[in-house]
């Protein structure tokens, strides 16, 4: 029976190779031959894992554990091949082994987390590392707040998963992962908004782009950041560099179809958005989000029937995307098919009800069907609950109140589309950051700077 496989109660603890209290005595020259049998396979073990030969390194090191079934080297040996063969379950199951013999051991704690979080076992790698910080003696280890940082990303607590990797390069600048951290970061700050400092990160590593992201993924990221910006000829600079090298990159044909859609544009065509959307499904017809844009040109150029069929691939592929039903409810509206965008709002409704433009739209169709002031009213006052600062939609609820009161009708204003971009699947909510040297058992505020 292996080490991993036998349960060690706190009486049976045995700590360094030496043999555990309740272990009957053997004789001196017997406990030497044991020892450095152990050491002999221990070294076997060692010599082949450096030439590559996993398995019979890996049989290596269980023969140590025949030989003493309580050895933390040969478990951990063991547990590190385990997690490279990415049988982690296993490598767990040695992990938990030396930490009932060495309780205290930080580096076991960080391995564990490693193995919880490649498992997705998000709150184990959490309490995992907790610990790893409270047992290490010096817990500003780059390996172990990589992980934390991947951790915290996982989660969606970019706030701490950001602090965690810029700790990693302040730690180690050179460390094996760096450019895979700069590309993390780069994501990280773009997702905050933080613009200039995620083209730092991705022009510090477009000539050399962690595995297995090639030039042509950071340039698309260059070039959505200055989308982002509003820099549009930046950005289609930056995707037409793609486009040298993979001219059927269906990601870059879809933005470069956006970016020719939007008014806000100095090159803006309709015709050649549809060009590129039309190219970009072709390229990959899989993608619904495609197929929406290219629904969404269609419908500036008033082409009703084409727009449809666009959204109707759409949402055959992704049938629970809220903002693709607010577009069909517009549609809906424009060619007076009231019921029908009622249903299409309702449905958007019911997959979000944080999306203010659909209340907004609901409002306009309330009022546009027999005059439904009170509901209109209901709709239009979510809107502004959900964007306060919209313009728009204060002066449309201070309008139709104060027309309310003098008896007056207007005419109800055009439903407004969903930007493709502002709603987007949040992360769940995260634990609190871990801090150097804090108690495991209470999730401290994030680490310093």
């Amino acid at each position: 029976m292996s080490g991993a496989q036998q349960a060690l109660s706190p009486g049976q603890q045995r700590l360094n190779g030496h043999p555990h209290p309740g272990q009957q005595q053997k004789p001196p020259i017997f406990q030497h031959l044991q020892i450095a049998n152990e050491n002999l396979w221990i070294q076997l073990g060692t010599v082949t894992e450096l030439i590559g030969d996993l398995d019979r390194a890996l049989a290596a090191y269980e023969a140590a554990l025949r030989h003493n079934p309580y050895s933390t080297r040969a478990m951990n040996s063991i547990s590190c091949i385990l997690r490279t063969k990415e049988q982690y379950p296993k490598a767990i199951e040695y992990l938990n082994q030396i930490l009932q013999i060495e309780q205290n051991n930080g580096e076991t704690w960080g391995s564990l987390g490693h193995c919880y979080l490649m498992m997705d076992d998000l709150q184990q790698a959490y309490s995992a590392y907790q610990q790893a910080l409270y047992h290490l003696r010096d817990p500003k280890e780059p390996k172990l707040w990589y992980g934390i940082g991947i951790l915290y990303d996982r989660y969606g607590s970019l706030e701490h998963a950001e602090e965690a990797f810029s700790q990693v390069l302040r730690m180690e600048p050179n460390f094996d992962k760096a450019n895979e951290i700069y590309f993390r970061l780069g994501i990280i700050y773009k997702q905050r908004a933080k613009y200039d400092l995620s083209l730092e990160c991705f022009r510090y590593i477009v000539n050399n782009p962690p595995r297995p992201l090639t030039e042509e993924d950071i340039w698309f990221q260059i070039g959505h950041v200055h989308e982002q910006k509003k820099d549009f000829a930046a950005a289609k600079d930056a995707y037409q560099r793609v486009l040298e090298h993979d001219p059927n990159h269906a990601k870059v044909l879809q933005q470069l179809g956006w970016l020719h859609h939007q008014s806000s544009a100095e090159f803006t065509s309709q015709e050649l958005a549809i060009e590129y959307l039309e190219k970009s499904v072709s390229a990959d017809n899989t993608d619904a989000q495609s197929w929406y844009l290219l629904g969404r040109c269609y419908m500036s150029q008033q082409k009703y029937p084409r727009a449809y069929e666009a959204y109707q691939q759409a949402v055959y592929r992704d049938p629970r995307n809220p903002t693709f039903w607010c577009s069909i409810g517009v549609l809906y509206y424009q060619i007076n098919q009231y019921r029908d965008a009622l249903d299409a709002y309702s449905r958007a409704i019911r997959l979000n009800p944080y999306i203010s433009e659909v209340w907004y739209d609901l409002g306009t169709l309330y009022e546009s069907c027999n005059n439904q002031v009170a509901d209109a009213l209901d709709a239009y006052s979510r809107a502004a609950d959900l964007d306060p600062s919209n313009p728009h939609i204060k002066a449309r609820l201070q309008l139709l109140r104060s027309n309310q009161a003098a008896g007056i009708q207007h005419q109800a204003p055009h439903p407004q589309d969903v930007n493709p971009h502002s709603y987007q699947a949040a992360g769940v909510q995260g634990p609190p950051g871990p801090q150097w040297g804090s108690q495991a058992q209470q999730p401290p505020p994030p680490p310093p700077p």
